[in-house]
C-alpha cells in the first residue's frame, strides 16, 4: 500500500514503516457476527469492535494466524463456515516480519466523504459511544483512504478529480476505480473503518464506492499488515518478474 509515516508501536514510538495487503482474497467471510450480548455486541448483527471482532480473531490468534483449518465467521448470532488456511496462512518466517502496531479505528457517521475526509476521520475519534478509537495488533484490513489513494485516475477524471469527489460517487466515474489497484474484480471488500453513528455497520468497498454496510455481511477479505522496520529486501533482486522482491528478517 505505501510507507506509512509516523505509525505508532505499542511502546508509543513512531516509526515509518511499510505497509503491505494481500493481493488475493482468503475468503468471504463476516466481519463480526457474535449473538446480542456477547462482547461488544447489541445486535442479533454482530458489533462494529474491531477490538473483539470474529473476523479479527482469526487473523491474529485463529486459523488463518496458525496457518491451519477452522471456523470463520459466516452470517449472524455466531454462525460458522469452516475454513481452511493451512496452503495460504501466514508462515511463522513470515510472522517474525510482521510489526504489532497501533490501528487508528476512528469512524464515520456518513459515506458522502472525499479521501482526506475519510482519512482525517480514521485517525480521529469519532467513535460509538464505548467503542475504542485505537487497537493494538498485527493483521488488519485496508481503510477508505488507502483504496482511495490508490487510484491514479484517467483522462477525463484524472487523479484530482477522483480524489476531491465523494468516494460513495465513484460508481458514475469508472476511471477512478478502474485505474485503482485496491479494486479486486468489483468485488464487495471490507475495510476496518466502523460507522460512528450504528453499533453494527462498518464501510466497504462495493462497485467502486466506498458504503457502509451490516458487519455479518460476508464480504472479501484481504488481510494487511505493518513490516517490522528490521526486514530488508534482498539486494540482489529489483522487483521485475524475473527477479521479484524477496523480504527477508535480519
Amino acid at each position: 500500500i505505501g510507507v506509512m509515516k509516523d505509525i505508532e508501536n505499542p511502546d508509543g514510538t513512531k516509526e515509518d514503516k511499510v505497509k503491505l495487503i494481500r493481493s488475493e482474497s482468503i475468503g468471504n467471510y463476516a466481519w463480526d457476527n457474535k449473538a446480542s450480548g456477547i462482547g461488544s455486541s447489541t445486535s442479533r448483527n454482530g458489533s462494529n469492535d474491531w477490538s473483539d471482532s470474529t473476523l479479527q480473531k482469526v487473523l491474529n490468534e485463529g486459523a488463518y494466524y496458525n496457518r491451519t483449518s477452522g471456523d470463520c465467521p459466516n452470517g449472524r448470532e455466531g454462525a460458522i463456515t469452516p475454513c481452511d488456511f493451512s496452503e495460504i496462512g501466514l508462515t511463522e518466517s513470515s510472522k517474525t516480519m510482521i510489526s504489532e502496531s497501533v490501528w487508528n479505528l476512528g469512524g464515520s457517521d456518513s459515506e458522502s466523504k472525499t479521501v482526506k475526509d475519510f482519512y482525517t476521520l480514521e485517525k480521529g475519534s469519532t467513535v460509538l459511544a464505548g467503542r475504542p478509537d485505537k487497537w493494538t495488533g498485527k493483521v488488519g484490513l485496508v481503510y477508505p483512504s488507502d483504496y482511495g489513494y490508490a487510484t491514479s485516475g484517467g483522462a477525463t477524471n484524472d487523479r484530482s478529480v477522483c480524489l476531491n469527489t465523494i468516494l460513495y460517487s465513484w460508481d458514475s466515474m469508472s476511471e477512478c476505480f478502474d485505474n485503482d489497484w485496491l479494486m479486486l474484480n468489483n468485488a464487495y471488500q471490507h475495510t476496518i473503518v466502523p460507522m460512528s453513528s450504528k453499533s453494527d455497520y462498518i464501510f466497504c468497498i462495493f462497485r467502486g464506492n466506498i458504503f457502509n454496510g451490516y458487519t455479518i455481511n460476508n464480504m472479501v477479505v484481504r488481510p494487511v499488515v505493518y513490516l517490522d522496520s528490521k526486514v530488508r529486501i534482498k539486494s540482489e533482486n529489483d522487483g521485475m518478474s524475473e527477479k521479484p522482491f524477496i523480504l527477508k528478517n535480519f
